[in-house]
Formats: structure tokens, sequence, C-alpha cells
């Protein structure tokens, strides 16, 4: 090759057809006192010239000290010669490494730190062969390490293997989170008023799921529930919502006991790569199954790797956020390049795979030649552990001693051992027979806990420094760069810490903040089903309630002159149906008024802090009696107590 000119980072160069060089190969420009290495980004014939773009990534000098691209230029009459992949390897940080594939036209096999995992990896990918390959190569792995790992399976990639099943393994809680989801997806086609009616219902069934224990309310109580408020005011509104959760209830998919609730923990806990099955579900329900599967791997106390396939239908920005937060349920996003928060993913993912994408790609516009030169099982590995170097890679099944069989099927599985963690082979007659695995790359223990790797530095201890290797002239070789501020970066992320905010800096904090459509109702203006008592906060001048903080204590003297209601402390134990009353509203224009009490509601006030306001309502509780004044100039509402606050009639 002919070093032709060069501008900016990018060197072109002409060379024969002989030389044939690859797109992704790596080049170097050897001179006496600084040489270069560069990557070919582009390749182009016409009819007189063949030439290639190269674009510089680091220099070297006499003493084989590498260090990145200062900006400096090649002499136009360096030697120039091709650089074993392997040598640029030798750059990559590497303490415990996951085999990712071999290089494009090449033996050499790239690998990672197992950390990867740990920084957003994200796949984008848009065949579902793919998505099996890199998942079945990373399970194998991660279970040789010990270490514990699930799968979201929305497309059968796994159809041959035991998964978790909703409706036979677990059912989903009816929670707040479900109640509001069944709010948004089931009444879209109802109107105002109908929708309306619903919402107190529905409000107040959340009151009352907040007070229990175990935070959810068994399906048939709730049909039980809209079914005797449907008997006593024939509204149509009732019978319509009653057909909903029928619909669920005949599902199978909501739970009566904690027992069904609990099948979800007791089958992620009994393998260390369990494969939980979502396909026939409709793609907002898997939403809601995928986040209830991240919430429960966040109260194990061990690290997690989680492998989640999602689609513009089974994800928001809500489980995004979710995901990325999160400081040991390690998540590895794969999805579509074409995704509707792509961009989004792009930016906060720390590593990135890329395969063959379909159309023009804005997103990745940068590696366009590459992405166009792929075949449909190569994909570019890019990102902090590559030193944002594209390497092009097969994604083909990394031979391993353990099969997807291993792993996935039901012969083999961890035991407890006294000391450490033992792999055993379940023979035809039940027999466990050990299986000794020689692999330097197991120290991951399954039992340990998140506390002792963090203790014993397994998670993120820093590489050993390499001895320098000199570069002979003649055939340059890449050493080691100077480790000292890797380690520094490697040694203050060994105590994990939780991470930032995803996309903060694209989207509106209000945008993550729960979309509960009853979080205004008004209790007292329709049926209600509040069942504790709950004691008052003493409420004084300068304290700021939230709406639900008003809400609770206007709602509680309706409660107190309620009858009284006792549920039993563990109702769920012997799975006994709780009965769930619903009470009427009371009339506030019945309260009377204390002798020297002298407002009313309607009333017109002004206060020193606030401004003006109008009385809405008055309350009683115990022998306090308060105003809830709602103010001018988006003050919002306020409780005041008017002998303590300084409040006069206009």
């Amino acid at each position: 090759m002919n070093l032709i000119e060069i501008k900016n980072n990018l060197a072109k160069l002409s060379f024969t057809e002989e030389e044939k060089p690859v797109l992704g190969k790596f080049i170097v420009f050897v001179s006496p006192d600084k040489s270069y290495v560069a990557q070919i980004v582009n390749l182009k014939t016409d009819a007189a010239n063949n030439f290639v773009i190269a674009r510089l990534l680091f220099t070297f000098n006499a003493d084989g000290v590498v260090e990145n691209y200062d900006g400096s230029v090649p002499s136009i009459k360096s030697e120039i010669g091709n650089l074993p992949p392997s040598e640029l390897l030798n750059l990559l940080p590497m303490e415990t490494p996951i085999r990712i594939g071999n290089l494009a036209q090449s033996d050499d096999m790239l690998s990672v730190d197992v950390s990867v995992f740990e920084h957003n990896l994200t796949v984008f990918t848009e065949r579902d062969a793919n998505k099996k390959v890199f998942i079945s190569n990373c399970i194998r792995q991660l279970f040789q390490m010990k270490e514990r790992s699930v799968i979201i399976d929305n497309c059968n990639l796994f159809e041959d293997y035991p998964k978790i099943r909703i409706g036979v393994d677990y059912k989903l809680p009816l929670n707040s989170k479900m109640i509001d989801y069944i709010f948004e997806n089931e009444l879209t086609e109802v109107n105002v008023e109908t929708k309306a009616v619903i919402q107190d219902i529905f409000y107040a069934v959340q009151q009352y799921v907040e007070s229990l224990d175990f935070k959810f309310i068994p399906i048939d109580n709730f049909v039980d529930v809209v079914t005797n408020q449907y008997k006593e005011s024939q509204m149509p509104e009732l019978a319509l919502l009653k057909n909903k959760l029928l619909k669920y209830r005949d599902a199978n998919l909501l739970a009566n006991t904690k027992e069904e609730v609990l099948g979800l923990v007791n089958k992620l806990k009994e393998k260390n790569c369990c494969i939980v099955d979502v396909k026939n579900l409709t793609e907002s329900l898997q939403n809601e199954v995928i986040s209830l599967v991240h919430s429960t791997l966040e109260t194990f106390d061990q690290y997690v790797y989680l492998f989640v396939p999602v689609t513009d239908g089974n994800s928001d920005k809500k489980l995004l956020r979710q995901f990325i937060n999160d400081n040991h349920v390690f998540t590895t996003i794969l999805t579509s390049s074409r995704y509707k928060y792509a961009n989004e993913l792009k930016q906060h993912a720390q590593n990135i795979i890329l395969f063959e994408t379909q159309g023009e790609d804005n997103d990745f516009a940068a590696y366009s030649t590459f992405l166009n030169k792929l075949s449909p099982d190569e994909c570019i590995v890019f990102g902090k552990l590559t030193q944002n170097i594209p390497f092009i890679v097969e994604m083909n099944p990394v031979e391993t001693d353990l099969t997807q069989d291993d792993v996935l099927g039901d012969r083999y599985q961890f035991i407890p051992a006294s000391e450490d963690l033992q792999l055993v082979k379940i023979d035809d007659f039940g027999n466990q027979i050990p299986i000794k695995l020689n692999h330097s790359s197991v120290t991951h223990g399954q039992d340990s806990t998140i506390e002792e790797k963090q203790s014993a530095g397994m998670q993120m201890s820093a590489p050993a420094e390499s001895e320098p290797v000199e570069i002979a002239a003649d055939e340059p070789v890449i050493n080691e760069p100077d480790t000292e501020s890797y380690v520094e970066e490697r040694d203050t992320s060994s105590v994990i810490e939780p991470r930032a905010n995803i996309l903060e800096d694209d989207v509106p904090e209000e945008e993550y903040e729960d979309d509960n459509p009853f979080a205004q109702s008004n209790l007292d203006e329709s049926a209600s089903a509040e069942l504790e008592v709950q004691e008052m906060p003493e409420v004084s001048e300068d304290e700021v309630l939230t709406d639900e903080d008003l809400d609770m204590i206007e709602t509680s003297q309706q409660l107190e002159q309620a009858e009284e209601v006792v549920v039993p402390e563990e109702e769920f134990e012997d799975e006994e149906t709780p009965v769930v009353p619903i009470y009427p509203a009371e009339d506030e224009s019945e309260i009377e008024s204390d002798e020297d009490f002298d407002f009313a509601q309607g009333d017109t006030v002004e206060h020193k802090k606030y401004g003006r306001g109008v009385i809405e309502k008055i309350i009683k509780y115990g022998n306090k009696t308060l105003c809830s004044i709602t103010f001018e100039n988006n003050i919002g509402r306020r409780l005041l107590d008017p002998t303590i606050t300084d409040i006069v009639k206009v």
C-alpha cells in the first residue's frame, strides 16, 4: 500500500489487487520516532485506482508505549504493514473474559470482560436467530462462572426447554400497579362519565390494597366487590367493569392466594438459569410481566444477569429506567435498530453489539460502511471495553464444556456444598453425579452475596500490568498501554453504586412519574372502599401536604363514623377471602360547626403566605376542625387549622 494523503484522523492509501485489504483490518504506519495504528473503514475501487480509507487509532513510540491518537500526522514516507488482530486485542481491559465470537476472516477470538453486562449492554438485531445464538453463548459462560441468569422469551427462542409460565407456575398480583394497568388498557372505549365512576371505585380499592401487608387483593374479592356494588346501584358501568375483570380471571392471569404470587420467586430460585415465557401475552401485558420479573430479581441478594428482548409495544421509558438504574440486576437489552428508543439506548449503553440493519439508520450512520458489508451472522462490537474500536465478529455458537441442554435442561443444576457450589448430573435413577469443570474462569460462586463479592474484590478488581515489549521496525507489536489509569478506574468501581437515572437529559422527569389516573379522585363523591382508619398527623401552618395526604385526612373523618371493620392479621395465610366493604360518602353539609368556628364551605379567605383562596371543605377529626382551601396563583390545595394559622374572611 502507498500513503497518498491524510486529512484529520483519516488516511487515504492506494493498494494493488494482490494486497486485497479487508474492511475492519488493522494496519501500521512505522517511522523512526513515532508510529501509528489505523483501522480500514472504507474501500473504494474505480476504473483507474483502488483506494483504502483508514482511521488512525493509536500511536506508539520506539519504546513501545501505546497512547490514543494525538492528532499528529504520519510521515508520507512511513512504512506500511498489516497488524495481527491478536496484538491489538492485548490492549483491551480484561479480568474475566466472555467470548463473543471470532473476528471476521480470522481465527482470533474477541473476548471482553464480564463487566460488559453490568453497563447497559445493548444488542441491536432484527433476526431471532442472532438473539438465540448470542444469549446461548452468554448464559453458558455465565453458568460456568456459577452466576445466575434469567431469559425473557417473547418469540419462542427456546421452545424445547422448560419455562416459567404465567397461569401455571405463578400469577400476577392484583396490586395498585395492576389496577392502573386494567384502567388504562381495558376502559379505552368507555365514555368519560363511565370512567369517572369506575375511577373512584378503583381508587378506593387501591387505598385498601396499600393497607394490606402483602399489597394485593385476590381477584375473586375484587369481582365480589364490583358485583355487590352493581346489585345495590344497578349502574351499567359496574356490569361492564365486572366483565373486564372476569376476562382476566378466566384467563388465569391474576392471583387469588399469596402462594400463587410467590410462585414466581420460587421458580426463579430453582435453577441458575431460568426462562420466563411471555410469548402468548399481549405486548402491553408483557411489559407488566417483565417489570414484575425484574422487581422480583431485585429482592435477591446476589447478582443476576437478565436478557430481555424489547419491542415498541412491550416496553416504555419507565421500564428502561428500571433496567438501567438497577445496580445488581444487570440487564442486557436486545432490540431492533428501528426501536423507538434506539437513540436513547445508544446514548446510555457503554457497549453495543450491532447486526446488519434494514434500510438506513441515522442513529448508526458512523458505522454505515461496516453495516453494509456485514453478512447475516456478523456484527459490530464496540464500546468502552473495546476502546471504542469497532470489531467485526462472526456470531456463531462458542464452544464450551457445557451445551445449551446442560444449562437450560432439567438434568443439570447447581446444588449447595459446604464451601462452594457443585455442578451435578442427574442420572436415570435420580442419583447425583458430580461434574468437574476445568475452567480457570470459574471464580464466582452462586451463593456469594453482593456484599461478599464486593469485599472480596471479585467483581471489579484491576488487571495486572504487563511487562513492556519492544517494537521492531520490521514487525510492529502493540503492547499493553500504561494501565495505571485503567487500574484506578476499575478500583473505584469495586463497590457497585446505583447508577444515574436513565434518560434524565432526554425526557422531563414528569414522564417517569406514575401516571395514576386516580390521583385526584374524590372519594366522598362516589362509593368508597377504604378499610383502615389511620392515625392522623398533626398539621402545622408551614407543612406542605400532597393531594394524597389531603384525601387521606379528608376520608378519615368518614371512616371514623363508619362501622368498624376487623381485618384478620394474617388474612392470606389460610387463603381466606377478606371482605372489602364499600362505604357511602358522607355529606359534608351535615358537619356541625363549633361555636367559635367562624368559617364555612364556600367562604373566600386571605392568607398572609398563600394569598386569596376559597374554602372547599370543612373537615373534622378528633378535636380539630380544618379548612381545605384552594388558593389562587397555582398554589393549589392546602389544609389549614384556623386556630394556629392566620386566615381571614374577605
